[in-house]
């Protein structure tokens, strides 16, 4: 439920990593309309990039090296096949994924721009780390960072990544613009009020004590969409235990997600957490339910109908 994308897992890297950052340094390349932390300068190399139609396209590569591999920016002009944009980040998605398996490969966004991120592993026991994008004018960025597998992936270069505008200044879009309507794009309003609906199918219904309960007198009642005096979404429960009810909400989004507020007080009562197979798990944090022991509930059979 609690969802922690693949930049923050990297970016929290960044201090266990903070021996190997101190000689990188921003470099930004106003010609490609970039900007990305390297370890040092690096160096250019002009390149023809053939696209999966056979057409032959200028591009550029940075690259530069530390004691923990290789890290490279590849920029390719596509103002001359415009038609072709639409399949620039497949194609290139699919030359890194030949390259060995996959374990993170998916849609996902960079300041607002739709991008695709890959995590392979290939047979030589290295980490391939991947951004790919096409900006606005017509170029597609391929980010590509190469460590060994035992060793923390390079956040500082992996989460650095910025497309510049004629004047030097990150561009940062206000929505992001997916594929096809179908996709979600994480982190985007669509992103969120699916994971909304998902938590809420996964919290409604009657709970009962796993440890001797009973379903006749649930230990949780979850109903209603509700939204706090925050705005937040959340769902009304009720939690009767041992003669005391306490009637509060769940908040399935928002940085508050996972408590049970009093929303009266507005003040968290109780953390929860959906479990797999039909079972949640409650902590208590704050009054009225201060020293009751953590509990694991089950789902009881036809609650949610």
């Amino acid at each position: 439920m609690r969802f922690v994308s693949l930049i923050s897992a990297m970016a929290a890297l960044f201090i266990s990593g903070a021996a190997h950052a101190q000689a990188w340094e921003e470099y930004a390349n106003r010609g490609d309309f970039f900007a990305v932390n390297f370890p040092g300068e690096p160096a250019r190399t002009d390149i023809t990039y053939k696209t999966a139609k056979g057409t032959s396209l200028p591009g550029h590569v940075y690259t530069a090296q530390d004691s923990r591999g290789r890290y490279s920016i590849t920029v390719v002009d596509y103002t001359s096949a415009p038609g072709e944009l639409s399949t620039a980040i497949d194609e290139a998605a699919a030359a890194i994924r030949a390259k060995g398996k996959p374990t993170y490969d998916a849609v996902n966004m960079l300041d607002m721009h739709r991008s695709w991120r890959m995590t392979v592993e290939t047979p030589a026991q290295r980490r391939i780390l991947a951004e790919i994008l096409v900006s606005a004018d017509k170029r597609l960025y391929i980010s590509d960072a190469e460590t060994a597998l035992n060793v923390p992936p390079p956040a500082q270069f992996s989460v650095s990544l910025q497309i510049l505008d004629k004047d030097g200044l990150r561009i940062r879009y206000r929505q992001v613009t997916p594929a096809s309507a179908d996709e979600i794009v994480p982190v985007t309003p669509q992103a969120t009020a699916q994971e909304v609906a998902k938590i809420s199918t996964q919290v409604a219904g009657n709970w009962k004590s796993g440890s001797g309960g009973s379903c006749d007198a649930a230990f949780l009642k979850v109903g209603a969409r509700v939204k706090t005096v925050r705005g937040e979404e959340a769902m009304a429960g009720t939690v009767t235990n041992s003669g005391v009810i306490i009637n509060g909400q769940l908040i399935i989004s928002g940085p508050r997600e996972g408590q049970l507020i009093d929303p009266k007080t507005d003040k968290v009562v109780m953390i929860f957490e959906p479990q797999a197979g039909d079972k949640m798990s409650l902590s208590a944090l704050g009054p009225p339910a201060v020293g009751w022991p953590d509990v694991t509930l089950d789902l009881c059979p036809g609650s949610r109908a």
